[in-house]
């Protein structure tokens, strides 16, 4: 069993790579200090969590990168348990399922997980790794770089802010939604995007966060 503090720099590493992290990145993500993040960089090199090359960055070894996952996980049931039995909104879900996370037991993790059917995503759309760390091969696509004038299904929306969450959720823009790009922006690359009948537009950052899933016609 490993720190809180172990434990939030493993998962930041695995999203923020999880080769090659920069100190800085990882720094700025944590919201904590360059020497901070640096030491304990060099304490995770110790226990070969991570492999650390001077001015290139941090990867995660097979050992390190299974202990995120199991992280991940436990992180993207919480927000499946919490939505499905409390009926917390997505925007919700992600601070409350951070302060569980840590605290959450193998065999509680296993409970949760039958009871709710052994889930492949979380409410906003993200894959659930397995029991083993198993992750399955995505293909979702983002929106951004989606093709025009196709039916595209939104699969998965940010969980990190929930204003942008809320956004998202006040425009009907959530997993499951389906939607289709009638045109982009040449200058800033922003997305006018049709629902049903109703347009919007999405700006080029927002479109980059969402990511969508399309059948290509025969």
């Amino acid at each position: 069993m490993y720190s809180v503090a172990v434990e939030d720099y493993l998962k930041s590493l695995w999203k923020l790579g999880p080769n090659n992290v920069g100190t800085k990145q990882l720094a700025d993500n944590l919201r904590v200090s360059k020497a901070s993040a640096t030491k304990m960089i060099l304490r995770l090199a110790e226990k070969e969590l991570v492999d650390h090359i001077p001015y290139k960055g941090a990867s995660l070894t097979k050992k390190g990168e299974l202990e995120a996952l199991s992280i991940v996980r436990k992180h993207r049931l919480l927000e499946t348990f919490l939505s499905q039995t409390l009926g917390l909104g997505r925007e919700e879900i992600h601070d409350e399922a951070e302060k569980l996370e840590h605290a959450l037991s193998k065999n509680l993790e296993m409970a949760i997980a039958e009871y709710l059917g052994n889930p492949t995503r979380d409410p906003h759309g993200h894959p659930i790794p397995g029991p083993n760390g198993e992750l399955y091969n995505e293909s979702d696509l983002p929106l951004c770089d989606s093709p025009i004038n196709m039916s595209l299904t939104v699969m998965q929306v940010p969980d990190d802010d929930p204003s942008i969450l809320s956004w998202l959720e006040n425009n009907g823009i959530h997993p499951g939604t389906e939607l289709k790009i009638i045109s982009r922006d040449k200058f800033d690359g922003g997305l006018n995007v049709k629902i049903g009948a109703i347009k919007k537009r999405i700006s080029s950052s927002i479109a980059s966060l969402v990511k969508i899933s399309f059948e290509v016609e025969n």
